[in-house]
């Protein structure tokens, strides 16, 4: 509870990244040995790291086993959230959406957790308070990209549906009315009373992103011999899908 971060960060990767630690000295930090973790100790500050203090990240990226060397351009592209946002099961969403429906035994079903005496609230409320609303979170993306997919407009930005949620022209709200009744849920349904603690209000997210500041080269691939590699580097907005991006730039 005494670190504080700015954003998750992909488990299969080298990252890098601030954090705070509170009342915590450079000797402390230097002495401090985390299994496939490095620290340095850069300063002291005022305030507390916390989740959404970022500016931007950072990536420098290498695609591999390439036949051409293309020019890659530097374009727009819908800011989906990648499948990583669904889990390893492909399924956050699915938990997620039976919560927010009141489906609460549906929900420990697909999560396989030991109900006693039928309180199925109680067992959803054993686990970790983030990784349930990372399952909320996860169903208003999996809306998200349904809407974003059948987008064939330029807009700023699309609503990340909530309980408060408010349609910024006609347009949009038929596109998400469309969604909410395949799904079968109200946006009030975001309104958890069983549970307050999940409760959504909802946000919003640019439709579109672009990468800062991109440049790429090709060199041999020694992996793959008489292929190339392509090693990007690139800056994208806080939320914005590397992932994505790069399938932009060879589509």
């Amino acid at each position: 509870k005494d670190i504080g971060f700015a954003g998750l960060k992909d488990k299969k990767a080298v990252t890098k990244q601030y954090i705070s630690i509170y009342r915590a000295n450079k000797s402390a930090v230097e002495r401090l040995k985390l299994d496939r973790i490095e620290l340095e100790y850069v300063g002291n500050g005022e305030n507390r790291i916390n989740l959404g203090n970022l500016i931007y990240n950072k990536f420098k990226i290498v695609v591999r086993n390439l036949n051409k060397r293309n020019k890659l351009t530097n374009k727009l592209f819908k800011n989906y959230f990648d499948k990583q946002r669904f889990g390893i099961n492909n399924n956050n969403h699915l938990i997620g959406k039976h919560i927010v429906k009141k489906e609460f035994r549906e929900a420990c079903k697909v999560l396989n957790l030991d109900v006693v005496n039928n309180d199925y609230i109680n067992a959803l409320r054993n686990l970790n308070k983030r990784k349930l609303r990372l399952y909320i979170s996860a169903y208003q993306s999996y809306i998200f990209n349904k809407v974003l997919k059948n987008l064939d407009f330029k807009c700023n930005k699309l609503p990340i549906l909530g309980f408060i949620t408010e349609f910024k022209s006609n347009k949009i709200k038929r596109l998400y009315e469309t969604v909410i009744r395949d799904e079968g849920i109200r946006k009030e349904d975001f309104i958890i009373k069983q549970m307050p603690e999940l409760s959504a209000e909802g946000s919003e997210r640019n439709a579109y992103e672009k990468a800062i500041d991109f440049k790429y080269e090709y060199k041999d691939d020694e992996m793959f011999n008489g292929k190339y590699k392509a090693i990007l580097e690139f800056k994208l907005n806080p939320g914005a899908y590397a992932t994505y991006f790069v399938k932009s730039l060879f589509s």
